[in-house]
């Protein structure tokens, strides 16, 4: 199909029903992400983290409560990472700019109020776990936390 006749094809539920039905569906997580995040802070012997704590703004993936530090792993595609600049989707095009859009911009705010409440903010891009320079990072600036108290 041309990517002009991807543009006119229509949703076949209602507004309405397309948001109850995207309503019920529940996060588990990018399970392959975290999970290789998970080994590396073990394997760098990174201890005293919570993984997915409830109650702090924007459901951090990884929370360190000794020095207020929050870990998220953000994909590339779902948080418009700007080093993967991954294609949008040809069909609903507006859909998904929109959809990336709001997750960058709730990333964004969610950044902000974290920061305002004490937190030290960590965001690890999905491309980044592919080497270790990401943990290194983290420790470092764990280090300086425990240090500067």
């Amino acid at each position: 199909m041309a990517e002009t006749e991807m543009d006119d094809v229509q949703d076949p539920l209602t507004t309405e029903e397309r948001s109850e039905r995207m309503a019920r569906v529940r996060s588990k997580g990018n399970k392959s992400t975290e999970l290789l995040v998970e080994q590396k802070l073990i394997a760098f012997n990174l201890q005293g983290w919570i993984k997915h704590p409830k109650g702090i703004i924007g459901n951090p993936d990884f929370y360190f409560p000794d020095v207020s530090l929050v870990l998220f792993v953000d994909g590339c595609f779902w948080h418009s990472c700007p080093k993967c600049n991954r294609n949008t989707p040809h069909s609903r095009r507006d859909y998904w700019q929109s959809k990336i859009d709001t997750n960058r911009r709730r990333d964004n705010r969610n950044h902000r109020k974290l920061r305002q409440e004490g937190y030290h903010v960590v965001r690890v891009w999905e491309h980044e776990l592919k080497r270790d320079t990401w943990i290194k990072r983290l420790r470092a600036i764990i280090a300086r936390v425990e240090k500067n108290g």
